[in-house]
């Protein structure tokens, strides 16, 4: 059996050193996520995945601003709500126990555990889990997703909570 390790380092996409990039601000682009994941440039849609992916890749938040950021750039855009959403999701057994695999909408997975953990905010006037994601970055849980959740959950005295990777995560 694979160990929690070996799972998430081939999930992993390489890692950028944005702690060693520094680059000047160089204004803002007129790139906007909407509040489906879908990304704009002046008001078209980029269609091509393989862009998206690409911008997706050296997105980051610093301080409540999005950026893509380079070693040479780091442009601000525009993000209604979260960058990314979480649109399926699958349990795979691991040596350390089960750890739920989140599928976001670039078709990119993230292991539910100590580093990419639950958290909930508001979201149009309804509380929402939300994932939090590298380098700042995060992932609205999709409805579908959270009734599968909401159907698996196990409750305690705090609520109704999912486990992932031996943690409780709460819905509430």
């Amino acid at each position: 059996m694979i160990s929690l390790n070996e799972l998430s380092k081939q999930l992993s996409e390489p890692s950028k050193p944005f702690e060693q990039w520094q680059p000047a601000h160089c204004g803002q682009l007129p790139l906007l996520i909407d509040e489906q994941g879908k990304w704009f440039y002046a008001g078209s849609e980029i269609t091509r995945q393989s862009m998206v992916k690409l911008f997706a890749s050296v997105l980051c938040n610093e301080d409540g601003q999005f950026y893509l950021k380079t070693p040479v750039e780091k442009i601000a855009i525009e993000v209604k709500d979260a960058p990314f959403i979480i649109v399926n999701w699958h349990s795979e057994p691991t040596s350390e126990g089960s750890v739920i695999c989140c599928i976001d909408n670039l078709n990119r997975t993230w292991l539910l555990g100590r580093s990419e953990s639950l958290y909930i905010n508001d979201y149009k006037g309804a509380a929402v889990p939300y994932m939090q994601l590298p380098y700042g970055c995060f992932a609205r849980v999709a409805r579908n997703v959270f009734y599968q959740w909401a159907e698996i959950a196990e409750t305690d005295e705090l609520g109704y909570f999912i486990t992932s990777a031996q943690q409780k995560f709460y819905l509430q």
